[in-house]
């Protein structure tokens, strides 16, 4: 869908009912583009595809945003990298008066095997730093976490390695073809549940996440 400037004036943050909202965290285009770090950032595309919405920039979030009146849900992609996503989320929970309890964040999870995915119900960010910089700006935990497996680099002897320039790489590099197959398998398994709301699961994971990377 083409993307716009977006003047506020939705209607969602004046309406009674609280709006709903889904945050896809990346690195910004060129360098973060199709990379398994930005992951979050393919979901709420596809989500945006899936809905027929249209994006628009967002000046002041420094974000694209996206709005289903009908289903009172707004889709955020941050523009800032990944770590400082959490500030385009602070400012869009401010614009749309939208409480941590009405947020998910979807994120790449390298201690989870690339196609394995987890909800989590509030709780820490584990480690990964562009859901600490969400905890941090917005003041809570209690926010529900999709995560999506991108597992690890692998060291000299084929094992999985946590080694910090290997995993640099690792994150930053391009998602092939059979790797984006399985990303929209997890689309395809965790559509109706996240549109949901999740408000019936708690930390629910999919059958094959015993095994982890």
């Amino acid at each position: 869908k083409k993307k716009k400037s977006l003047a506020m004036g939705s209607g969602l943050a004046q309406s009674p009912k609280r709006a709903s909202m889904v945050v896809g965290l990346g690195n910004p285009f060129p360098i973060g583009h199709g990379t398994r770090h930005s992951v979050g950032h393919l979901y709420v595309q596809r989500l945006a595809s899936e809905l027929k919405l249209s994006w628009a920039i967002h000046i002041r979030m420094l974000a694209y945003v996206a709005i289903c009146e009908r289903r009172r849900l707004v889709l955020l992609y941050p523009l800032l990298p990944y770590n400082h996503n959490g500030w385009c989320v602070r400012q869009a929970c401010d614009s749309f008066d939208i409480d941590a309890s009405c947020l998910t964040v979807v994120h790449d999870d390298a201690d989870r095997k690339l196609g394995a995915f987890s909800f989590k119900e509030g709780g820490s960010a584990l480690g990964n730093r562009g859901v600490q910089g969400v905890i941090r700006q917005i003041g809570s935990p209690d926010f529900r976490r999709l995560r999506v497996g991108i597992g690890r680099p692998l060291d000299e002897r084929g094992k999985p390695t946590r080694d910090k320039e290997k995993m640099i790489a690792h994150v930053m590099a391009k998602l092939a073809t059979d790797e984006l197959d399985k990303i929209n398998e997890v689309f395809r398994q965790t559509l109706e549940k996240l549109l949901n709301g999740l408000r019936s699961s708690k930390d629910e994971d999919n059958p094959a996440e015993d095994a982890k990377a």
